[in-house]
């Protein structure tokens, strides 16, 4: 007997970030020591209860047709992308695009719908 795939429409969002950028935080430490950007903005989806949440890095990238970037083993990469994709219900995703509109103003933001699969059991 085959199992029945049960689908479910849901939300991904995927934010384009430089590794390189940083914010200041709340904390003394990260007031003297700026956070990544994409560090921060992960943790704030893990806060927000956003389902799944996954940092990519790039090899090369170019950014709003600015310069190609290349990864480097032994020099500085703060200038390539990293992708930071959330993966929740649509509400879930704009009311932290919402939130974070400060954070996330001049970037790439990728909305697109997508199915999520389990077994209908």
């Amino acid at each position: 007997m085959t199992a029945k795939i049960k689908e479910e429409k849901i939300g991904k969002l995927r934010i384009y970030l430089k590794s390189g950028e940083t914010v200041k935080g709340e904390k003394l430490i990260h007031k003297i020591f700026p956070e990544n950007k994409y560090k921060r903005m992960l943790d704030e989806a893990k806060k927000s209860g956003i389902l799944n949440a996954h940092i990519y890095h790039t090899h090369a990238a170019s950014e709003r047709g600015g310069e190609v970037a290349h990864h480097q083993a032994e020099g500085d990469n703060n200038g390539l992308m990293v992708c930071l994709e959330l993966v929740d219900k649509k509400e879930k995703l704009e009311l932290f695009f919402s939130k974070h509109k400060t954070m996330l103003k001049n970037k790439t933001v990728i909305y697109s719908e997508v199915e999520i699969w389990s077994f209908d059991e």
